[in-house]
């Protein structure tokens, strides 16, 4: 694809992408039934409370790394490298991003599959708006714009689609797995495959490094807690990666400078 095609081939390509999520997610679910969220995935290590008023302070207050990365994305907006079609997937990604670490507290305040809902929504709005921004990189400015709301109701759609098949006791993952798996790989395809538009890739590939990193405190996290003494758990870790990720996000897109060559705009 290039710079020459249309907002119609731009929208041809997203609902083509939908689409194949869509048959992907019911092949999936007619071959292996619905995949319901396993209750030990609650069961995180650090349960200690924070001077006997926050419970589970460890995996609470750590969110505050989320938070601060979500208001360091809010001061260096009006400096950033945006094109009019992206201004609105990066006040997304902002505003998803400081939702994410309210969100997420809450969640670790009383971890069960209801508050988790509320850690997951706005998780979805950022990561569909990176891959907005990043297919507005690598394909297609327009992509920032056509792309942003039908993945952004994609990834929404599929935590509610969680979120109330576990509470009428048919709990299915499977459409939220994809979301979630499917943008990481699409975004290191892209990274890879696609030429980009703008310096600072080195920014970007520093979020997916962080991001596999957290992911390894997120599996290990009893393993983190026990080797560190109890001094601290995995998951409490993996917030304070997030937060490391979307700083380089935020700083990829104030550093960046368009390429000899390639507009801004479309």
């Amino acid at each position: 694809m290039n710079d020459s095609i249309d907002a119609a081939q731009v929208q041809r390509q997203v609902w083509l992408i939908l689409s194949g999520v869509i048959v992907l997610y019911g092949l999936l679910r007619l071959s292996f039934g619905p995949l319901p969220q396993d209750p030990a995935y609650h069961l995180l290590a650090d349960t200690r409370a924070c001077l006997g008023v926050v419970p589970r302070g460890g995996d609470v207050l750590t969110n505050l790394a989320i938070l601060a990365a979500g208001l360091f994305g809010l001061s260096l907006r009006t400096r950033m490298t945006v094109a009019p079609e992206a201004c609105t997937a990066v006040n997304m990604l902002i505003a998803g991003s400081i939702l994410t670490a309210f969100g997420s507290a809450y969640y670790h305040w009383a971890p069960a599959n209801e508050t988790l809902v509320w850690d997951r929504l706005p998780m979805a709005i950022v990561i569909m708006s990176l891959l907005a921004l990043v297919m507005a990189d690598r394909v297609h400015p327009l992509f920032a714009r056509d792309a942003l709301w039908p993945f952004t109701a994609l990834g929404v759609a599929s935590v509610i689609l969680w979120g109330v098949s576990e509470a009428l006791g048919q709990g299915d993952l499977f459409l939220y797995l994809i979301v979630r798996i499917g943008t990481a790989a699409a975004i290191v395809f892209l990274l890879i495959l696609r030429q980009p538009r703008h310096t600072g890739t080195k920014w970007l590939v520093a979020a997916l490094v962080s991001e596999i990193i957290m992911a390894g405190f997120e599996r290990f996290d009893h393993e983190v807690f026990g080797l560190t003494g109890g001094l601290v758990s995995g998951h409490s870790l993996k917030h304070v990666m997030a937060g490391v990720a979307l700083a380089y996000v935020f700083w990829w897109l104030r550093s960046r400078i368009t390429l000899p060559g390639k507009s801004e705009s479309a």
